[in-house]
């Protein structure tokens, strides 16, 4: 019997699911209505990684036709530069901190990405909207959540 992409990727989804909900059970905080602790928001996302990975699993099951390449050399070529630019991006949060590091981030790939489709956006857009997603990050790690994000190591 020979499985389809689907089946395969729910199946590796459900698992990591249940992987993950093996890890969380470890953890000695207890949940509790006054705190929730570190195991439910991590559960959450495993229960929901079991139900999509069911989900995909029994649309491949359903899928009569035959399966189509997984990627293109252009959507390999756009996975690694996503890929290297979060690469550089961790990188450059060690040395010069989130502030500085995600606007450019935001921006590279907005530009990047819109180059590729048809749907072309002004620079001060993808300006407004990197600054943007910056500062609602920002504000709500440090303001609401009193959360720390890196400032780096050139401004320690």
């Amino acid at each position: 019997m020979k499985f389809k992409r689907d089946q395969i990727t729910g199946s590796v989804l459900a698992a990591l699911g249940i992987v993950f909900i093996v890890m969380i059970s470890q953890f000695s905080k207890p949940i509790t209505a006054a705190y929730p602790g570190p195991k439910l928001m991590p559960g959450i996302a495993a229960v929901g990684l079991i139900i999509c990975g069911l989900g995909i699993f029994a649309n491949g099951c359903r899928q009569k036709e035959p399966d189509k390449p997984i990627m293109s050399k252009a959507g390999l070529l756009r996975m690694l530069i996503s890929f290297a630019a979060l690469w550089l991006y961790i990188l450059g949060l060690k040395y010069l901190g989130f502030l500085i590091v995600t606007p450019f981030l935001v921006y590279g790939l907005t530009t990047y990405f819109a180059a590729q489709s048809k749907a072309q956006t002004k620079l001060w857009v993808r300006i407004v909207f990197a600054v943007g997603v910056t500062l609602v990050i920002w504000l709500m790690y440090v303001q609401l959540f009193d959360m720390e994000l890196p400032i780096g190591e050139l401004f320690e």
